[in-house]
């Protein structure tokens, strides 16, 4: 309840206290909360620094949002692009508690030498350096005290909130509050585990041990638990504008890490969900060296290959071919215009051929198509989110090792290697070759799917299960004119039993009288001509007799 009243202080003194009464939550704010007015500055600058405000999960929460162009407008993207970490190192000790809590020894048993001074500090966990008894170098990644029960009670109230506000906020319905809490808290959760982490990490190292150019650090498992993962400590250099100084040895990293992303996403369907320069080293042999596998993400066999249809799509400039695969990966309904939809996305095309001879950004039209989605309430999944992100993040380390790097025709060289996996060795890149291998990817899609749509459909014959849908376009307007005539028939039939009975009490004079005259008989005839008279003028009003 603490917790929710300071959430609640925060939100009305960031301008948000409307949305407080909204959900019925005012009698929970403190008294001494001064309300802010809306305007004192702009939405997307005030969800900031709410955000910033209310913490580690809030923050991670907001950078969650970040992704969603499918959802929200650029300026609110922004401004959550801007959210940081900011949060103190905690004490060495605690570090050292919580890695003897976790692996059942104390920490001079464990490591022969071990820092309690941080080497980086982070929301969730901070990094320590130690040695091995053997010698060997390595780094322990320890989880915040407390951070695990703290997430969890920011988690139910998000959940609180998401549930209040499709009660009472039905503007929010589209945006789907509680699918987006329930996404965010199945990401954070995950986080939480080291041991996630941990194989993740020797997934990815799996993935290349038979390329030499990639260095991945070895976990040592031993020394590793839920908070706590030990991992070998690469001596490598971070990517940055000046390292390394040889235009030559750039453009070869360059060109290997657009490949090895392009290898995680058509071979592997496992990519590094966040390839930012404090996650990708320059080892001193000039392999590269990928860090951090909190986050990661994971493309079905029906997610790759709808990828690399999407992408042939783009080299071919084929937007009808394009639109159908995007919204099988997008899992669009079939409420979706598929023609305006392709005539949209002809546009951005243009639009991206036009600017790709001046180094367009590959990413950044994705995040087009996204944009695009968003126009025709398309709700992109989880995976393209991250997918996209990703790519923006990698494409922006590529650009630093070589400001001249042109995405699109490192993708058009990787053409080849990416069909001979799916069809047979050794093809060119050529719009026919592209061209021939979605009608051969469709063919075989129909070859193997016509065998249990035929089974179906006969196992629906014999059972009597089969059913003809017709839709008809004038059907509901008839629908509506039936029932509207039927009710005016029924309303003349109850205005004539009146007068009917009305003139039987008034012939056999039974009930009360006044001055001779049945009162019930009266009272019917008044009845009948008020109805009458307001069904002939609705009528009238209405034009049509």
């Amino acid at each position: 309840m603490r917790r929710l009243t300071d959430i609640l202080r925060v939100a009305a003194e960031k301008g948000w206290g409307h949305y407080v009464d909204r959900l019925r939550l005012k009698g929970y704010l403190p008294k001494e909360t001064v309300e802010q007015a809306p305007a004192a500055l702009g939405d997307a600058r005030r969800l900031r620094a709410a955000l910033e405000e209310l913490g580690p999960t809030f923050v991670k929460f907001g950078q969650m949002l970040s992704m969603r162009r499918d959802l929200f407008p650029q300026d609110i993207i922004s401004e959550l692009q801007k959210l940081q970490d900011a949060v103190p190192p905690f004490p060495g000790e605690e570090a050292r508690r919580i890695i003897e809590e976790q692996l059942g020894q104390p920490v001079a048993e464990l490591f022969a030498a071990f820092d309690e001074s941080p080497l980086a500090a982070a929301s969730i966990a901070q990094v320590h350096t130690a040695t091995l008894h053997d010698g060997t170098s390595v780094i322990v990644k320890v989880q915040r005290p407390g951070i695990e029960q703290v997430i969890q009670a920011d988690l139910e109230i998000l959940f609180c909130f998401a549930r209040l506000f499709n009660s009472h906020v039905p503007e929010s319905l589209p945006y789907d509050p509680l699918g987006l809490v329930d996404e965010f808290a199945e990401t954070i959760l995950r986080e939480l585990d080291f041991h996630r982490e941990g194989r993740n990490t020797d997934r990815f190292r799996d993935n290349f041990k038979d390329d030499p150019s990639v260095y991945v650090p070895q976990i040592f498992w031993e020394l590793s638990g839920k908070r706590v993962l030990t991992m070998e400590r690469s001596q490598g250099h971070k990517i940055s504008a000046d390292h390394p100084a040889d235009p030559a040895e750039r453009r070869r990293l360059a060109e290997a890490l657009v490949r090895l992303y392009l290898t995680q996403l058509f071979e592997h369907g496992f990519f590094h969900g966040d390839p930012h320069p404090g996650n990708v080293f320059i080892m001193g042999d000039g392999r590269l060296g990928f860090h951090d596998f909190g986050i990661v993400g994971r493309l079905s066999p029906r997610d790759q290959d709808n990828l690399r249809q999407l992408f042939l799509a783009l080299i071919v400039r084929d937007a009808e071919w394009m639109a159908g695969v995007y919204l099988d990966l997008c899992g669009a309904t079939a409420d979706v215009d598929l023609a305006v939809f392709t005539r949209d996305l002809e546009d951005a095309l243009e639009e991206y051929y036009a600017a790709s001879t001046q180094g367009s950004s590959f990413a950044e039209v994705l995040h087009q198509f996204i944009h695009l989605g968003r126009r025709h309430h398309i709700r992109v999944l989880r995976e393209f989110l991250l997918l996209s992100k990703a790519l923006m993040t990698m494409e922006a380390v590529v650009r630093t090792l070589d400001p001249a790097f042109n995405m699109d025709v490192a993708l058009q060289g990787y053409v080849p290697r990416m069909i001979g996996r799916q069809m047979v060795p050794g093809l060119s890149p050529t719009g026919g070759l592209v061209r021939g291998y979605r009608a051969a990817t469709a063919l075989r899609m129909a070859m193997f799917g016509f065998p249990d749509m035929l089974t179906k459909g006969m196992r629906q014959l014999q059972k009597g299960e089969a059913t003809l849908r017709v839709r008809h376009e004038q059907l509901e307007g008839m629908e509506q004119h039936i029932d509207r005539a039927s009710n005016r028939l029924s309303f003349s039939l109850i205005i004539a039993a009146v007068v009917v009975g009305s003139s039987i009490v008034m012939s056999f004079h039974t009930g009360p009288h006044y001055q001779g005259i049945p009162i019930l008989g009266l009272l019917g005839y008044l009845l009948a001509s008020f109805l009458g008279l307001w069904w002939a003028v609705a009528i009238l009003r209405s034009g049509k007799l």
